[in-house]
């Protein structure tokens, strides 16, 4: 891994912060205290800068010398040269010498071809060596994205994070591959004509190291305004950016709804803000340069001048003067290009100790010494008394303790947000418990190598991620050395081969970055064959059927019935159908445990299996989707006064709705039309706020009902409710109810006298 970096000392600025770590607010410190002066906070900052790339570049040490050696080249280059013009005018020319001006001119070619020679040397050796050190640093910052916890992902922007790979990565290779050698290239010709200008005459030398570092002015005086606005044009561009990539993602919605005002708003707003910024920024790193030229142009013409008075004297020879005024120039020309290099060096300091920060991120506790090879699961697996969370101090479960033997089903389910997913995350190793301990044959798993833990279970997470490539591709990621016949036949179980043939490239159908070309219940089933496909003696299924249709998913959970013979399987999920046959519920509420056993035990109970069971239970698959029994209808109370043969016909009328994550339901504001009834997934119900935001009131799930009141009238909707995962919604529409209930008088009064009563 990348050596930790030292750091320097200060107080808190958030500018560099990823997440709010110990190690990541040490390294985003300023690096002096307000008392101290600008020059001393720049040379401290450029010193960490130029110990910390040694530090990188010495692995190539070879390089490293090869790249020395060509700037060493150049400094006796631009020293020498003008020492021949000296030579030709103070000597060949006055004598009339050609076999001295003909040694002058080979010294010249010779002079040129060395000086081309190191500086393609030392193009060529800093380019390659700083691209691979940029590299290593990318893969560096690659592998820690693989040892951070959750809790970081939860805290990060994406777009902040890719800025470190792109903008900060780039900012530091330009510091050191270009500014850096530039920069001590300069520096070094500058000393070197200077000492040169003084054994010619002292007096030019002297107003030379006078004047010249005037062209560092500009630097000081305007470096920090350049600094600040650099910093702040980093954030709101980072900010733009993400107004962006939700207009991206939210297409479909707005072209749906045409409705781009409210986006499109927040967009010119950071767009406007970014504008700004950026042309401070831009104003300030141009200035900068210019600033220096005419410095150093106006501190040289004042050394001619001073040369010439010396010259028009007889201090000095007419040659002398030449060869001075080409060093001048020298010096002149290295001074302005080094406050240039110099601040393109020295704007390193902010992107380097992000990436820093980044990459001294506290991970996941490493695997012990002693950990052993995780092979079968022969007896149980158990929770002793587990308590866990995604970040220090807080816990989604707590004081689990249950066992479940090899070989059996078990279901966890329990209302949205009740730690289901967090107990499957605790299984796979993916959290660690705060308190307790999970045993596999009662070996605590901290015990168990990772690599082989994961290797051994078949893993169907809730999002059903899917990435860029084949579909073959995606299937194999479960068994990298899985055979054609076995992708086939994964994916003819997740029932996913038909419909894979049917396209024109088959298993070879490319897949984009955002899976665009498939469904949600497509990239499910993919997910579903990534998991079969590696014949594993665990299966932890999360969610796993929630976004496909009411046949496919019969279908799918006869698949997995057939797999899982011998095999443990552990699942999670809102749809209790699917649990029904598991040897095992149990059931999470609030954290915890809050019942365990069969479906029949738990039914008999009467507890809060029942009452879930109860709201889902009445829906049955249809040719058209699903419908709901009049039994069912019964229950839901506006209903609960008609009779089931009016509950029936009643029944008849609902049609089957699917909505992706996202998408919006009901929107505040709009005209009600239609009754919901929620077969599956869940919704989340908020209402608008004056101040622009909006306050979430509800979440609902399978078996809730709302927007009842669009069957009687055709008002405003009060709230807005939208998909938190893939839902199905059995719907209600207000022109087929009123059609329905026209020649039953009776079946509307009974209804409005049930609206009345809710009221």
């Amino acid at each position: 891994m990348f050596e930790s970096p030292r750091p320097l000392p200060g107080s808190a600025d958030a500018d560099t912060m990823i997440t709010e770590s110990p190690s990541s607010k040490e390294l985003s410190r300023p690096l002096l205290s307000p008392g101290q002066s600008q020059v001393r906070q720049i040379y401290q900052e450029s010193v960490y800068l130029l110990r910390e790339y040694n530090r990188l570049l010495r692995t190539h040490f070879r390089d490293y010398v090869a790249i020395f050696i060509g700037i060493l080249t150049q400094v006796a280059f631009y020293i020498q040269f003008p020492l021949v013009f000296k030579y030709i005018f103070d000597k060949a020319i006055p004598q009339r010498d050609f076999g001295k001006l003909g040694i002058a001119a080979v010294e010249i070619l010779v002079l040129l071809g060395v000086g081309w020679v190191g500086s393609f040397v030392q193009t060529r050796y800093m380019s390659r060596v700083g691209g691979l050190v940029l590299a290593k640093l990318r893969a560096d910052m690659v592998t820690k994205l693989h040892t951070l916890p959750l809790s970081f992902y939860s805290n990060v922007e994406p777009v902040d994070l890719l800025s470190r790979f792109s903008n900060d990565a780039e900012r530091v290779e330009n510091s050191m591959t270009r500014a850096l050698p530039f920069l001590v290239e300069s520096a070094l010709v500058t000393v070197g004509c200077l000492v040169t200008i003084a054994f010619i005459d002292w007096h030019l030398a002297i107003a030379a190291a006078v004047l010249l570092p005037i062209g560092f002015v500009g630097n000081l005086l305007l470096g920090p305004r350049e600094a600040a606005s650099n910093s702040e044009s980093r954030q709101l561009k980072n900010s733009m950016l993400s107004t962006v990539e939700v207009l991206l993602d939210s297409w479909l919605m707005i072209r749906a709804f045409g409705e781009r005002r409210l986006l499109s708003s927040r967009f010119e707003h950071h767009n406007d803000q970014y504008t700004r910024a950026s042309s401070d920024y831009s104003y300030y790193i141009n200035i900068m340069p210019v600033f220096a030229d005419y410095a150093v142009n106006a501190s040289l013409a004042i050394i001619v001048v001073i040369g010439a008075i010396i010259a028009m004297e007889g201090g000095i020879t007419t040659g002398a003067f030449i060869g001075c005024f080409a060093l001048l120039r020298k010096v002149a020309d290295g001074s302005a290009k080094s406050a240039r290099y110099f601040a393109a060096f020295h704007n390193a300091i902010r992107p380097f100790r992000r990436i820093q920060a980044f990459l001294s991120e506290p991970e996941v506790p490493g695997e012990r010494n002693d950990t052993t090879a995780f092979s079968r699961l022969n007896h149980e697996i158990s929770f002793d008394g587990v308590s866990a969370g995604y970040s220090a101090g807080t816990e989604v479960v707590r004081d689990l303790h249950f066992s479940f033997k090899v070989g059996t089903s078990v279901a966890f389910v329990g209302p949205s947000g009740s730690g289901k997913s967090t107990i499957l995350k605790l299984i796979m190793r993916i959290i660690e418990p705060q308190v307790g301990s999970i045993r596999f044959d009662g070996v605590d798993l901290r015990q168990l190598r990772v690599d082989t833990l994961r290797k051994n279970s078949g893993i169907v997470l809730q999002e059903s991620h899917v990435f860029k490539g084949t579909i073959a591709e995606n299937i194999r990621f479960g068994k990298p050395d899985a055979t054609d016949e076995e992708v086939i036949e994964a994916a003819t179980r997740a029932e996913c081969h038909d419909w894979i043939m049917t396209l024109s490239r088959g298993y070879d159908h490319p897949i984009d970055e955002k899976a665009g070309s498939l469904s949600g219940g497509q990239r499910q089933r993919i997910a579903l064959a990534r998991a079969f496909i590696q014949d594993s003696v665990v299966m932890l299924l999360d969610e796993p059927t929630s976004m496909l249709d009411p046949i496919t998913e019969d279908q799918v959970n006869d698949a997995i019935r057939k797999k899982g013979q011998g095999r443990t399987i552990v699942m999670c999920t809102h749809r209790l159908a699917l649990s029904r046959h598991f040897d095992k519920i149990i059931v999470v509420d609030g954290g915890r445990v809050v019942e365990s056993g069969n479906h029949d035990e738990l039914i008999a109970l009467g507890g809060m299996y029942r009452r879930l069971w109860e709201k889902q239970h009445g829906f049955h698959t249809s040719p058209t989707g699903f419908a709901i029994t009049p039994e069912r209808l019964r229950a839901i109370p506006i209903f609960s006064s008609l009779s089931l043969v009016d509950l029936g016909r009643l029944a008849d009328e609902f049609s089957t709705e699917t909505y992706d994550t996202g998408s919006i339901i009901i929107q505040q504001g709009s005209t009600a039309d239609r009754f919901y009834v929620a077969v599956r997934g869940l919704v989340e119900v908020a209402v608008a706020l004056p101040d622009g935001g909006s306050k979430v009131v509800a979440q609902l799930g399978a078996g809730d009902h709302f927007g009842e009141i669009a069957l009687l009238r055709a008002v405003p909707r009060t709230a807005t409710v939208r998909a938190l995962v893939h839902t199905t919604c059995l719907t209600l529409t207000r022109n087929r109810f009123l059609r329905l209930v026209e020649g039953h008088p009776d079946l509307l009064e009974a209804l409005e006298k049930a609206m009345a009563t809710r009221q």
